[in-house]
């Protein structure tokens, strides 16, 4: 466990090279450059001397290896610079915004682990049957509204008619429920598909007509062969759901009004604040890359057979 551990922690680091290396280039291949940006926020006029001090203020006058060595020494101090539009500390506005959207997306995952196996195997113990009939259908919505529709639905409904919860954020325990089931819906529809499909092929498989051969319980069958096998690939694809949880929560924010890295994205793309857009780039990429890693190790916990090579295996 500990060598595969090793090995995949070895890998993380070409990737988060990489993802560096795209960050510093797409800020410099953007039509309007951050010399521009700069002098149009702080109202500068654009002339000579304006210019030559941005350029020196950024590093622009330097050669582009210089420049990325010079602002991975920042990175790794935790230091993205300064904000265009207010002039805050970038690190500080990123961490807030974080912490703010990994709030949101941890809410989303319990309506994800709670309503992913209460639907999908009550789909999978009765096909057909009234169950899996609203699951199908709880499904097909799930994957056909868009979510900001979903979000403006839930306001009108929750909000606006019936005032009983609020639909933009207080701080209440109760601000959550509105947009992490509007950033839950299709994923859990999405698991509960994947659950449902794989339980009922797994029924019909060669382990668990064995199990009953050998005369081993139902209960046991369903749940150390059944349950089990058919929870690989959800567990496999839950990890991966956290990046795409917190990287997908730029729509529901804005419908919300949410204090976190969806809502200060999209303010620093319209103002072309270059320094939060880089550190967005960044943070959204290591959560991926963390993601990747977490799922790797849930599946070895679900499935040691991924750990082995092939001569341990033997």
């Amino acid at each position: 466990m500990k060598r595969y551990i090793l090995k995949q922690l070895l890998l993380m680091i070409p990737a988060i090279l990489a993802v560096t290396i795209v960050a510093f280039a797409l800020i410099r291949l953007m039509p309007s450059d951050a010399v521009n940006t700069y002098l149009l926020a702080n109202h500068l006029e654009r002339n000579e001397e304006n210019i030559a001090i941005a350029e020196k203020r950024f590093g622009l006058d330097e050669p582009a290896p210089k420049q990325y060595l010079h602002w991975m020494q920042n990175v790794l101090r935790l230091d993205f610079g300064e904000s265009y539009l207010n002039r805050q500390d970038v690190a500080s506005m990123l961490k807030n915004a974080f912490l703010a959207t990994l709030r949101l997306a941890l809410a989303s995952m319990v309506w994800i682990l709670v309503l992913t196996p209460l639907l999908g195997i009550g789909a999978a113990a009765k096909p057909g049957g009234l169950t899996d009939k609203f699951t199908r259908f709880y499904c097909l919505c799930g994957t056909a509204i868009p979510t900001f529709v979903l979000g403006f639905l839930l306001i009108r409904l929750f909000a606006v008619r019936w005032r009983i919860l609020p639909a933009i954020s207080d701080g209440t325990l109760k601000s959550y429920l509105l947009p992490s089931f509007t950033l839950s819906l299709s994923h859990i529809a999405y698991f509960v598909q994947m659950l449902r499909n794989e339980m009922l092929e797994n029924r019909s498989g060669a382990f668990v007509l064995y199990a009953r051969a050998r005369g081993i319980g139902e209960k046991r069958i369903f749940r150390t062969h059944l349950l089990k096998n058919s929870m690989q690939p959800v567990v496999n694809t839950v990890g991966i759901s956290i990046g795409r949880l917190i990287a997908g929560t730029v729509v529901v924010e804005n419908v919300f009004s949410w204090p976190g890295l969806g809502l200060l994205i999209t303010k620093a793309i319209l103002s072309r604040d270059y320094p939060v857009i880089q550190g967005y780039i960044l943070i959204i990429a290591l959560v991926y890359i963390l993601a990747n890693f977490i799922s790797d190790l849930l599946s070895t916990l679900v499935d040691p057979r991924i750990r082995l090579g092939k001569g341990e295996s033997a």
